[in-house]
C-alpha cells in the first residue's frame, strides 16, 4: 500500500506536500481537522503520516499523537524549530520533522519514501544490555523496519543465518563471548559491504576503536552518545548506499528495453546455479527462444512496433514461467530461460504449451494486431558446462528454426 495521510489545516501547505508526494508516486489523503482525519484512518490503510504540530480545537501534537495511536510512523510537519517545539519533538517516537517550506521538497519525498522502502527490511541489533537493544530497536522500528534482537556475536550469527536478508546490523563492541570486532569480521566473510551495512553504536572513546573496525569491513561507527536524529540518519545513509548499489547493478545486468535480465547476468548468475545444480545433485534446463521473422515485423509495421513486440512477448515469458525459472534476453528477438523447477521430462510438455500460447497471442499496436510465432531449442544435458548447455540449447533452435520455424526441440 503506497497511501499516505496528510494532516494540515493549510490547503496551500497541504497541496505543496500532496504535489510533492505524487510526483514520488505515491496516493495522498488530506484532512484538514482533527476529526477528518480520524475517519479517514478508520477507513483506510495507511503506511505513513504527515501532520502538522498546530491543529484546530485540540491540543499542541495531537495530530501526532492520533497517527501513533494507530501506529502509522508519523513525520511532523512544523513552521519553526525553536526550543519548544524541538523538545516536543524529541518525546514523540516520530520517523522525523519537516519545515513547511517550498525547498523541503526533496526531503519530504526522501524521507516518505525511506518510510516506505523500509517495509520488509530487517534489522539486526547486537548488544548484551536489553535496555540498550529496546531503546535503538524502538528508534529503528519507528521507521517502518523490521527488527531483530541478539545479546552477543554468537547469537547474532545464528539470527544472521536464519535471516538470510537482514540488511543492516548495528553492533555494540564490548560483549561477552563473540564481541563486536570478531562479529563484524565474521559477517564479512559471509556478506560483501555491498549487501549488508555493518554499524558500530559503541560506548568505546578509545581513538583506536573505530579504525579497527573499519578495517574489519564495518560500514560506519557511532558513539552511544550521539543523537536519536544522527543514528536515524546514519541508519538511512547506510541503507540507501545499499540501494544504490543495488540500484546500480541491475541497471548493469538488466536489457533497458523489456527490463529483464541481460546476457551477461546470464552467465554471472547461471554459473552460480549450474555448479550448486552439480554439487546438489539437482536438475537445470537451458532454453533458447528466437521470434520468427522478426525482421518483417520491423519491415512490415516499424521499429517502434517491432519493440512493442518485444515487450509484450517478454511479459508473457516472464509470466508464463513464473517462478519456475529466470528468463533472460540475450539479444534482439533471442531469449533464454535457466529453468530449475522444470523436470527433464516434463520440458518439452512444458515449452510446447509455451509456443502454442506465444501462436495464439497478439499485440496491439495502432489498432493493429501483430501475431508472431516462436522458435525454441533446449537442453536437460548438464555433463560438461553451461557453456555447453547453451551451444546445445542453441544447436536446437537452429534447427527448429532450418526446419519450419515454430517448434520446441530438446537435446537430452
Amino acid at each position: 500500500m503506497s497511501k499516505v495521510i496528510i494532516i494540515e489545516p493549510s490547503k496551500a501547505t497541504a497541496s505543496f506536500i500532496a504535489s510533492t508526494l505524487q510526483r514520488a508516486g505515491f496516493v495522498c489523503d488530506h484532512a484538514s481537522t482533527y476529526e477528518s482525519a480520524e475517519r479517514l484512518i478508520a477507513a483506510n490503510d495507511y503506511f505513513a503520516g504527515l501532520s502538522s504540530m498546530v491543529l484546530d480545537e485540540v491540543e499542541y501534537g495531537s495530530g501526532i499523537n492520533l497517527l501513533l495511536e494507530h501506529r502509522i510512523p508519523a513525520i511532523a510537519v512544523t513552521a519553526s524549530l525553536d526550543e519548544h517545539v524541538l523538545n516536543t519533538l524529541s518525546q514523540k517516537n516520530i520517523v522525523d520533522y519537516v519545515l513547511k517550506k517550498p525547498d523541503q521538497a526533496e526531503y519530504i519525498a526522501r524521507i516518505v519514501s525511506r518510510v516506505y522502502k523500509n517495509q520488509g527490511i530487517k534489522v539486526l541489533v547486537v548488544d548484551d544490555s536489553a535496555s540498550v537493544r529496546d531503546w535503538i530497536s524502538r528508534i529503528l522500528k519507528r521507521q517502518g523496519l523490521t527488527v531483530l534482537q541478539a545479546d552477543d556475536g554468537h547469537s547474532a550469527t545464528k539470527v544472521f543465518y536464519k535471516n538470510s536478508d537482514i540488511k543492516l546490523v548495528l553492533t555494540d563492541y564490548n560483549m561477552p563471548g563473540m564481541d563486536g570486532l570478531r562479529l563484524t569480521a565474521h559477517l564479512r566473510t559471509i556478506r560483501p559491504m555491498d549487501e549488508l551495512s555493518i554499524v558500530v553504536l559503541s560506548s568505546d572513546t578509545k581513538s583506536r576503536t573505530a579504525p579497527l573496525f573499519l578495517k574489519q569491513g564495518a560500514n560506519d561507527f557511532i558513539q552511544k552518545t550521539a543523537s536519536v536524529e544522527e543514528i536515524l540518519c546514519r541508519v538511512n545513509s547506510n541503507l540507501e548506499f545499499l540501494e544504490l548499489i543495488q540500484a546500480s547493478r541491475e541497471q548493469a545486468n538488466k536489457d533497458f528495453l523489456t527490463g529483464l535480465w541481460n546476457r551477461r547476468y546470464f552467465f554471472e548468475h547461471g554459473t552460480a546455479l549450474y555448479e550448486q545444480a552439480i554439487v546438489g545433485g539437482s536438475e537445470l534446463c537451458v532454453v533458447m527462444l528466437d521470434i520468427d521473422h522478426f525482421k518483417m515485423v520491423n519491415d512490415t509495421y516499424g521499429h517502434d512496433a517491432g519493440d512493442e513486440v518485444l515487450k509484450e512477448f517478454s511479459a508473457l515469458l516472464v509470466d508464463y514461467v513464473g517462478d519456475a525459472g529466470l528468463v533472460f534476453r540475450f539479444g534482439g528477438e533471442e531469449f533464454s530461460i535457466l529453468l530449475e523447477e522444470v523436470q527433464a521430462d516434463e520440458l518439452v510438455e512444458f515449452l510446447e504449451d509455451f509456443r502454442v500460447l506465444a501462436e495464439g497471442f497478439s499485440v496491439e499496436y495502432k489498432g493493429q494486431g501483430i501475431k508472431f510465432t516462436v522458435s525454441i531449442g533446449a537442453t536437460a544435458n548438464m555433463d560438461e558446462s553451461l557453456t555447453a548447455m547453451v551451444s546445445r540449447a542453441d544447436g536446437k533452435l537452429y534447427e527448429a528454426k532450418r526446419t519450419g520455424r515454430n517448434k520446441v526441440l530438446c537435446d537430452w
